[in-house]
This record gives structure tokens, C-alpha cells and sequence, in this order.
């Protein structure tokens, strides 16, 4: 009994070294499984694709050839009725020339799509207006002129190249600089704009250009430039004008340029554009109407 007893112990112990074997086997089994299931649902796809395509080009092989024929039954009507000999083949001539027609427009219609022609034509025009700005930029003597001055079309503002970096127009500061960025952008789209012939008012109207250099109500209500802060600020208030001198007399008479400013220069070529100077109780709203309507 000891040895029979002694036995069944033997074989327990190999039953329990056995089992985990059997176990891990059965795994490694199992996932060999599941990746050949999920193998086989891809080759299904692939084939209901391959199915799908096939059906599509046999439908539209189909189409064609029933418009082929529809089209050759029509044609052979249309040369069995009387009259319509030479004018039926002179009005097939017709539409299959406006047809070419109406397709080159398709054409060109969609040419002008294209995204990458439109970034093309987008980069072209940013590169003379950003000419322009650097060059009046330089010439207004603006802070971080001294390279390249351009126009950012995603923000919507003004850029310039240093040596740490880009600088925006909101890191620049100063009311002059920014006074002077606007005025070089707008009179640089704006004779982008003229001498392209685009669809964009030839005019541009300006206020307060010089209020950054006065420095009171005093000041700028006398229009002296002799009052302003410094020499430097003096010689750019004329250099702005100057420029604006020049731009409208290089466009005319595609362009004007109406400013509204308390700045009144000495210079004879200042004052011949001088058109109203409102001063000593004279305004654009004369004090007359003021007092006939007085709630007004």
C-alpha cells in the first residue's frame, strides 16, 4: 500500500508540472487564432472592395455604351429627316463648338482655383508691396527699417526683420513708428492696387496723421511745426508729408489722398495742396448752423 501510495503521489506531482504547459500552449494557441481570424477579415474587406470597384466600372461601362448607342440612334434619326441635311450638320458643328468653348472656361475658371496658383499670385503681389513699405520705411527713417519691412496677411499687421528676429509692429511701440507702419502699408496695397487696376477705391482718406509729434491741444490746434517736441520729429512730420507729396503726384490722376491734419507746413508745394484750412472760428461745420439748430 506504502508503494501504491507512493505512486499516485508521483503522478500528481507530474500532473500539476504538466498543467501549466497545456495552459500556456493553449494560449499561445488562442492568439495564433485570433490573428489569423483577424487576417482573414481584412482579405474579406479587401475583396468586398475589389467586388464594389468592379461592379462600378461594369455600371458605368454599361452607361457608356447605352449613351453611345442613344446617341448613334439619334443621329441616324436625325439624317433620315427631310431638310436637316446641311443644317443639321452645321447646328452639330455649333454645339460641339460652344461645348469646347464652355469647357475652356471650365477650364480656365477652374485654373484660377487652384490653390497653388492663388498662393502664387498672393506671394508675387506681397513681394512689390513689400518693396514699397521697406523703401518708405527707410525713407520715414522708422525704427527696425533697417532690412526688410512686409506684411503679415494672416495677422493683419506689419512685420520687420532684425538681427534677434521678427519684430511685430506691436512689439515696435511708439505712436510715431506706429503712425508710420500704417501710413507706409496703406500707400503701398494702395499703389499695388492702381497700377494693377484692381477693383479698390483710388482714394484714401487720412486723419491726425501728426498727432504722436504735438505735444498739447495748443500745439496741434496752431498747426505750428515749430512746436513740435524735437528736430527730429519736425523733419519726419515733413518727410510723411513729403512722401504723400510724392506718392499721389507718381499716381496721378488715378489716385487721391485726402488728410485731415492740424500740420501746416511753410513749404510752397504744402499750402498749393492746402484746399480748406480751418482756423479762427472756421470749421468743416460753420458755427452759423450751429446756431440756427441749436438741439440739433
Amino acid at each position: 500500500m506504502l508503494h501504491t501510495l507512493s505512486d499516485l503521489r508521483g503522478q500528481l506531482a507530474s500532473v500539476h508540472t504538466v498543467r501549466p504547459r497545456r495552459e500556456q500552449t493553449l494560449r499561445e494557441l488562442a492568439e495564433q487564432a485570433d490573428t489569423v481570424r483577424e487576417e482573414l477579415r481584412g482579405v474579406e474587406g479587401a475583396l468586398n472592395s475589389l467586388a464594389e470597384l468592379e461592379a462600378d466600372r461594369t455600371r458605368f461601362r454599361a452607361q457608356t455604351e447605352e449613351q453611345a448607342f442613344l446617341r448613334g440612334r439619334i443621329d441616324a434619326h436625325l439624317s433620315q429627316l427631310p431638310g436637316t441635311g446641311d443644317s443639321y450638320e452645321g447646328s452639330l458643328l455649333q454645339l460641339r463648338a460652344s461645348a469646347a468653348f464652355a469647357q475652356a472656361t471650365v477650364d480656365e475658371l477652374e485654373a484660377e482655383l487652384d490653390t497653388d496658383a492663388m498662393q502664387d499670385r498672393l506671394d508675387h503681389a506681397l513681394s512689390y508691396i513689400n518693396t514699397d513699405m521697406t523703401a518708405y520705411a527707410q525713407e520715414l527713417k522708422l525704427e527696425h527699417s533697417e532690412r526688410n519691412v512686409r506684411l503679415d496677411v494672416r495677422k493683419l499687421t506689419v512685420l520687420a526683420d532684425t538681427d534677434d528676429g521678427i519684430t511685430p509692429l506691436l512689439r515696435i511701440g511708439s505712436g510715431e513708428n506706429w503712425v508710420g507702419y500704417h501710413l507706409v502699408a496703406h500707400l503701398a496695397l494702395h499703389r499695388f492696387f492702381a497700377l494693377n487696376h484692381r477693383p479698390v477705391p483710388r482714394m484714401l482718406l487720412l486723419d491726425q496723421v501728426t498727432q504722436p509729434f504735438y505735444p498739447s491741444e495748443v500745439a496741434k490746434d496752431s498747426g505750428n511745426p515749430d512746436l513740435i517736441r524735437s528736430d527730429a520729429d519736425r523733419n519726419t512730420v515733413h518727410g510723411m508729408f513729403e512722401l504723400m507729396y510724392r506718392f499721389t503726384h507718381d499716381l496721378a490722376p488715378d489716385f487721391q489722398l485726402i488728410v485731415s491734419d492740424h500740420a501746416n507746413l511753410p513749404d510752397q508745394w504744402y499750402q498749393d495742396c492746402v484746399r480748406y484750412n480751418w482756423r479762427d472760428g472756421e470749421a468743416l461745420v460753420p458755427q452759423s448752423w450751429i446756431d440756427e439748430h441749436p438741439s440739433s
